[in-house]
């Protein structure tokens, strides 16, 4: 569903898919029904950043392209997408990331995405406009702190001056503190309050349609912020970074985790802490 909806794009574009090591009837299927989509298989599942990667690598190596689109399996796009997405490129040179609202597939209506949060002092990020309806609102264009690797329209010399994405964390917060590091170099991200996109959620790592914790997901959301603190921040930040893990994160992450009786998602998440320390 998600390649077809590309494909109706009114824009010309190049397909690039990165298999992680499905195990189902995935690359039979985009073999027999897609010949003309590049495919990519990997033996193992090197999670979202090495897959991102991968695909990154193949358009620099191959060039003759200005931006590149990255999008979740797992997502409807309309067929305007793509130029929506290039438009604000025209009117401002210091744009390196743009990105749409992005709403739910079975409640087109509900936003999941409208613009991110990213907190310096205590290292958390949160999707703005979460769960509200897109009626109600009047969500302006503009900066925003970072854009969901859902749905990012990248411009080709971004990529060339900060690098690809840091594949330590595997998965989740890549496109936080990607956007970050665009944002350090002088490029703004912006956010194209249309909404082009919808998305399942958690459709791979946890309950489809839900951003309910999994034990996956919990694992990730505690170690990478950690490994971020380790590698990125410095001074009195780190110390401000820290505390807000082990006493604004995990205390709210808890509380819905042992409120569900999720015992097992909850394990994940000390786990997680125990290797960002480590």
């Amino acid at each position: 569903s998600c390649l077809n909806s590309v494909l109706n794009s009114n824009t010309p574009l190049e397909i690039v898919i990165i298999d992680n090591a499905s195990t189902d009837t995935t690359v039979r299927l985009l073999q027999e029904r897609y010949p003309t989509v590049s495919l990519f298989q990997n033996v193992k599942n090197l999670g979202f950043a090495s897959g991102v990667n991968l695909g990154l690598k193949y358009f620099l190596k191959k060039g003759g392209f200005d931006y590149i689109l990255l999008l979740n399996p797992d997502t409807l796009v309309l067929k305007n997408l793509i130029e929506e997405l290039i438009k604000p490129y025209a009117f401002d040179r210091n744009i390196g990331i743009t990105g749409p609202i992005i709403t739910y597939v079975h409640k087109k209506s509900k936003i999941w995405f409208a613009g991110g949060y990213f907190n310096k002092l205590f290292c958390f990020s949160r999707h703005l406009f979460m769960d509200k309806n897109t009626s109600t609102l009047h969500i302006k264009s503009g900066k925003t702190d970072f854009i969901t690797g859902g749905c990012m329209m990248i411009k080709r010399e971004v990529i060339d001056k900060v690098g690809l994405f840091d594949e330590k964390y595997f998965l989740y917060f890549e496109d936080v503190f990607f956007s970050t590091k665009v944002q350090k170099q002088g490029y703004a991200c912006h956010l194209v309050a249309k909404p082009l996109v919808s998305h399942l959620v958690s459709a791979v790592t946890g309950e489809a349609g839900s951003n309910r914790m999994t034990p996956l997901r919990s694992y990730y959301f505690a170690r990478n912020p950690l490994l971020y603190i380790r590698g990125e921040v410095r001074g009195f930040l780190k110390l401000s970074n820290i505390f807000g893990q082990l006493f604004i994160r995990l205390p709210y992450y808890s509380f819905q985790m042992l409120k569900r009786r999720d015992f097992h998602s909850f394990i994940s998440y000390l786990k997680g802490l125990r290797d960002g320390f480590l």
